[in-house]
């Protein structure tokens, strides 16, 4: 608690935090003050980098203090990088945050590019988002966002949200990577590689999991061969196939 207590007061300049519970320091302090509330007396553009920062460097612990506190804390986060910082799949909000907490919600900020803080977050913290009920599927949306949007070779195929790393895509892709492929499972991970454009940066992963692939939903899911006459398209999809099924005996 010490070490968490002594990052807050540096930054917002408070004192005698270590007076305060878990969930006074949360609603007294984290959630007002570092994220910044949404509200007629002191309105706010976007979450504070001071929160997505705490998130970032003390996950485990905000992970570990408190099992009801820790997915709001994860969610307030995980909305600040749904408003502008990664495109991905729709998720709603200001749900799941309880209406306590609602406030807080990035629904009704503007839309604003990744900073550093969400950056931090992404690559430090966002896992603990996987590890909750309540954040792991808004946290698996984001992370297929980053994978769609970018590739391993660090290409960014729509800039804005990244206008400031474009040298950390490629770095970004690999973490996303990692953490869907760790925490997914095969039926929630298909649709998103499987989808148009995608497949072939995820030729490894389809190639290990090729049992469990129907080829059929896959070439139409991926519209990998559209071109061609009957038999043009069989050979086309022929050779996919044997592309995928046999990448990892090169």
């Amino acid at each position: 608690m010490e070490k968490i207590t002594n990052y807050i007061e540096n930054v917002t300049k408070e004192r005698n935090l270590s007076l305060f519970t878990w969930e006074e320091l949360v609603d007294k302090i984290i959630l007002p003050k570092m994220a910044g509330p949404k509200n007629k007396a002191q309105s706010r553009y976007m979450i504070n980098d001071m929160f997505m920062n705490l998130l970032a460097n003390f996950s485990q612990e905000i992970a570990e203090k408190n099992i009801v506190l820790a997915p709001i804390l994860f969610e307030v986060g995980l909305q600040r990088l749904s408003c502008g910082a990664v495109l991905h799949d729709s998720t709603p909000w200001p749900e799941p945050l309880p209406m306590k907490y609602r406030e807080y919600s990035s629904r009704w900020d503007e839309n604003h590019v990744m900073t550093e803080g969400c950056y931090n977050f992404i690559m430090n913290g966002l896992e603990q988002a996987l590890k909750f009920d309540m954040t792991r599927d808004h946290a698996l949306k984001i992370l297929f966002g980053l994978m769609e949007y970018t590739d391993a070779a660090g290409n960014i195929y729509s800039g804005f949200m990244l206008s400031n790393f474009t040298d950390k895509a490629a770095q970004l892709y690999r973490h996303a990577e990692k953490l869907v492929e760790q925490y997914a499972s095969f039926e929630e991970i298909y649709p998103y590689y499987a989808r148009v454009g995608q497949w072939e940066k995820h030729i490894p992963y389809l190639s290990i999991n090729k049992e469990k692939i129907d080829w059929d939903d896959f070439f139409k899911k991926s519209q990998a061969v559209t071109k061609g006459n009957f038999i043009s398209r069989r050979l086309q999809r022929n050779a996919i196939r044997k592309q995928i099924e046999n990448a990892l005996l090169k």
